[in-house]
């Protein structure tokens, strides 16, 4: 039997990390570069590494980021388009769902709100929109409902444990987390009645 190796060690996490520069096409003008990297955990997946600024960051949710005494800057290097920033670890109830969060949360998603309720639920389930009751009942019906109860209850969590400032973003996940919910007890409910 082969011994089991951990996805990663915490205690050999970089402490910095160089970011290539690149400007996408749609990027929003004059995007501040990336002050830090989050490094993300999670025993059942590989670590995470998502680069932030600390001031958006700071502004967009009430959670502080957890940066060591004597972390190091960030070093602009204009030969190689990079940036150099140190590396903060951050827990979060849910990684899988935190890129997604941090895109809406600190607006660098420059789609509507209501884009990140296609991200979140199939389309059939958001055309429905707002009539919550239509929206999980067909929701109830749809394939993977299990997947989408413990992504949708893990965004909603993370935005509750970072305190997410945005109150579009809160109200929309918190939609989206409600229908979920409904969608699972109506499923429930029509199981026991099949039985």
């Amino acid at each position: 039997m082969k011994p089991s190796i951990p996805l990663y060690d915490p205690t050999h996490a970089p402490t910095t990390i160089q970011l290539s520069i690149l400007r996408a096409p749609h990027a929003i003008p004059n995007a501040p570069l990336p002050t830090h990297a989050l490094f993300v955990t999670s025993p059942s997946a590989p670590p995470l590494l998502l680069p932030i600024h600390a001031a958006l960051y700071s502004t967009c949710l009430r959670a502080d980021l957890p940066t060591p005494d004597g972390a190091p800057a960030p070093v602009l290097d204009p030969s190689n388009n990079s940036v150099t920033v140190p590396v903060v670890h951050l827990s979060v109830p849910h990684p899988p769902t935190l890129a997604l969060l941090l895109l809406f949360a600190l607006a660098l998603e420059p789609s509507p709100h209501t884009d990140l309720a296609y991200r979140l639920l199939p389309s059939s389930v958001v055309e429905e929109f707002p009539n919550s009751a239509a929206m999980a009942g067909v929701l109830a019906r749809s394939e993977g409902l299990a997947a989408l109860v413990e992504r949708n209850e893990g965004m909603w969590r993370n935005v509750l444990a970072l305190g997410v400032s945005d109150g579009k973003v809160v109200e929309m996940v918190g939609m989206v987390w409600s229908v979920t919910k409904e969608a699972r007890r109506m499923r429930e409910r029509l199981q026991a009645l099949v039985r």
